[in-house]
């Protein structure tokens, strides 16, 4: 995916970024119930619970699963990205509603399965803007940090999460606010440039 490739590793917004432990899963789903289970599927590789959870592929979003937390294997991938066709599911072209997808994706999906302690969510979206439900304009070359080519969710593993975090880079507290002041040096003329070349997943 060229956007990892020229944007997140090339313009260093992600030290820990790493794509021989990234799966890249291209949606065809044209309904939130289809991207619901797509995420279920991908959830349980994560978790490394597919198999141990092989019936609830036939149950629907939204049962309750009596299925119980399983530690998570040394294993391959460690991070997900889901990305989606908002040209077969047209409302996606809205930020707003991947945030409100999201928020299903953590009830009905993450929360369901008893994954919360295991397994984070984070979204990236064309329109993405770090005050969600203010302005939507390209104003603050800073939303960048957040854009993608496509609506995106970007499914990643706790344990590496925090592995990260403790790995002793520095001032990480600090890395999104730098990432922010890096994208408003370069201007939202090039941000956007830069986006726009992306888009051959």
């Amino acid at each position: 995916m060229k956007w990892i490739d020229s944007i997140v590793i090339g313009q260093k917004l992600c030290p820990f970024a790493r794509k021989s432990t990234l799966r890249i899963k291209v949606s065809n789903a044209i309904s939130y119930a289809e991207i619901l289970r797509e995420v279920e599927s991908e959830v349980h590789d994560l978790v490394g619970t597919k198999n141990l959870n092989a019936n609830s592929a036939s149950s629907r979003i939204g049962n309750n699963s009596n299925s119980e937390q399983s530690a998570i294997p040394d294993m391959t991938p460690e991070t997900t990205l889901i990305v989606l066709n908002e040209k077969r599911c047209p409302s996606l072209k809205d930020f707003r509603e991947l945030v409100r997808l999201s928020w299903r994706v953590q009830e009905e999906v993450i929360n369901e399965h008893s994954y919360t302690p295991l397994l984070q969510q984070v979204i990236f979206h064309p329109l993405a803007t770090h005050d969600t439900y203010g302005r939507s304009h390209d104003d603050d070359a800073a939303d960048y940090t957040i854009r993608s080519p496509f609506p995106t969710i970007h499914l990643l593993r706790e344990v590496d999460v925090m592995k990260a975090v403790t790995s002793g880079y520095k001032d990480l507290e600090s890395l999104p606010s730098r990432n922010k002041a890096k994208m408003r040096m370069d201007g939202v003329a090039l941000c956007k440039r830069r986006l726009e070349d992306c888009k051959d997943v």
